[in-house]
Protein backbone atom coordinates (compact mmCIF):
# COMPACT_ATOMS: atom_id res chain seq x y z
CA UNK A 1 0.00 0.00 0.00
CA UNK A 2 2.84 2.39 0.87
CA UNK A 3 4.42 1.86 -2.57
CA UNK A 4 1.11 2.77 -4.22
CA UNK A 5 0.79 5.93 -2.15
CA UNK A 6 4.39 6.87 -2.92
CA UNK A 7 3.72 6.36 -6.62
CA UNK A 8 0.60 8.54 -6.51
CA UNK A 9 2.41 11.27 -4.59
CA UNK A 10 5.37 11.14 -6.97
CA UNK A 11 3.05 11.23 -9.97
CA UNK A 12 1.17 14.31 -8.80
CA UNK A 13 4.33 16.10 -7.71
CA UNK A 14 5.78 15.55 -11.18
CA UNK A 15 2.90 17.34 -12.91
CA UNK A 16 3.75 20.72 -14.40
CA UNK A 17 0.69 22.24 -12.71
CA UNK A 18 1.85 21.11 -9.28
CA UNK A 19 5.41 22.27 -9.92
CA UNK A 20 4.11 25.70 -10.87
CA UNK A 21 1.92 25.81 -7.74
CA UNK A 22 5.05 25.18 -5.68
CA UNK A 23 6.84 28.02 -7.49
CA UNK A 24 4.01 30.44 -6.78
CA UNK A 25 3.46 29.51 -3.14
CA UNK A 26 6.40 31.53 -1.75
CA UNK A 27 5.06 34.67 -3.47
CA UNK A 28 1.79 34.17 -1.64
CA UNK A 29 3.15 32.93 1.66
CA UNK A 30 5.49 35.90 1.97
CA UNK A 31 2.69 38.43 1.54
CA UNK A 32 0.55 38.53 4.68
CA UNK A 33 -2.39 40.39 3.12
CA UNK A 34 -2.61 38.06 0.13
CA UNK A 35 -2.19 34.99 2.30
CA UNK A 36 -5.03 36.04 4.60
CA UNK A 37 -7.34 36.76 1.68
CA UNK A 38 -6.46 33.48 0.02
CA UNK A 39 -7.02 31.57 3.26
CA UNK A 40 -10.44 33.21 3.54
CA UNK A 41 -11.23 32.26 -0.03
CA UNK A 42 -10.17 28.65 0.49
CA UNK A 43 -12.27 28.49 3.65
CA UNK A 44 -15.25 29.79 1.69
CA UNK A 45 -14.58 27.22 -1.01
CA UNK A 46 -14.70 24.40 1.56
CA UNK A 47 -17.90 25.79 3.04
CA UNK A 48 -19.41 26.07 -0.43
CA UNK A 49 -18.56 22.48 -1.31
CA UNK A 50 -20.04 21.37 2.02
CA UNK A 51 -23.22 23.37 1.41
CA UNK A 52 -23.60 21.91 -2.08
CA UNK A 53 -23.04 18.36 -0.84
CA UNK A 54 -25.56 18.71 1.97
CA UNK A 55 -27.92 20.89 -0.10
CA UNK A 56 -27.92 23.66 2.49
CA UNK A 57 -30.06 26.75 2.01
CA UNK A 58 -27.12 29.18 2.26
CA UNK A 59 -25.45 27.80 -0.85
CA UNK A 60 -26.33 30.74 -3.10
CA UNK A 61 -25.12 33.29 -0.57
CA UNK A 62 -21.84 31.43 -0.12
CA UNK A 63 -21.34 31.16 -3.85
CA UNK A 64 -21.91 34.87 -4.31
CA UNK A 65 -19.50 35.72 -1.50
CA UNK A 66 -16.95 33.24 -2.87
CA UNK A 67 -17.12 34.79 -6.35
CA UNK A 68 -16.80 38.28 -4.89
CA UNK A 69 -13.71 37.33 -2.86
CA UNK A 70 -12.20 35.48 -5.80
CA UNK A 71 -12.65 38.49 -8.09
CA UNK A 72 -10.84 40.66 -5.55
CA UNK A 73 -7.87 38.32 -5.63
CA UNK A 74 -7.56 37.57 -9.32
CA UNK A 75 -6.47 41.11 -10.04
CA UNK A 76 -2.97 39.85 -9.30
CA UNK A 77 -1.85 37.84 -12.35
CA UNK A 78 0.16 35.24 -10.46
CA UNK A 79 -2.68 34.71 -8.02
CA UNK A 80 -5.18 34.14 -10.79
CA UNK A 81 -2.83 31.55 -12.24
CA UNK A 82 -2.39 29.97 -8.81
CA UNK A 83 -6.14 29.66 -8.22
CA UNK A 84 -6.70 28.20 -11.67
CA UNK A 85 -3.96 25.65 -11.10
CA UNK A 86 -5.45 24.69 -7.74
CA UNK A 87 -8.80 24.10 -9.44
CA UNK A 88 -7.18 22.00 -12.18
CA UNK A 89 -5.21 19.86 -9.75
CA UNK A 90 -8.23 19.49 -7.46
CA UNK A 91 -10.26 18.18 -10.40
CA UNK A 92 -7.45 15.80 -11.34
CA UNK A 93 -7.34 14.47 -7.79
CA UNK A 94 -11.11 13.95 -7.78
CA UNK A 95 -10.95 12.05 -11.07
CA UNK A 96 -8.05 9.94 -9.87
CA UNK A 97 -9.86 9.19 -6.63
CA UNK A 98 -12.98 8.23 -8.56
CA UNK A 99 -11.00 5.83 -10.78
CA UNK A 100 -9.43 4.20 -7.73
CA UNK A 101 -12.84 3.86 -6.11
CA UNK A 102 -14.30 2.30 -9.27
CA UNK A 103 -11.38 -0.11 -9.53
CA UNK A 104 -11.75 -1.22 -5.90
CA UNK A 105 -15.50 -1.63 -6.32
CA UNK A 106 -14.96 -3.71 -9.45
CA UNK A 107 -12.44 -5.94 -7.64
CA UNK A 108 -14.79 -6.42 -4.68
CA UNK A 109 -17.88 -7.11 -6.76
CA UNK A 110 -16.09 -9.21 -9.33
Amino acid sequence: MKNNLSYIKEYFNSLEEVKRIHELEPLIDNNKEIKEKLDDLLDLQHRLVHSKYYKESNRDELEELYNQKKNELINLPFLEEYLELLDIVDEMLKNYSYKISQSIEKDING
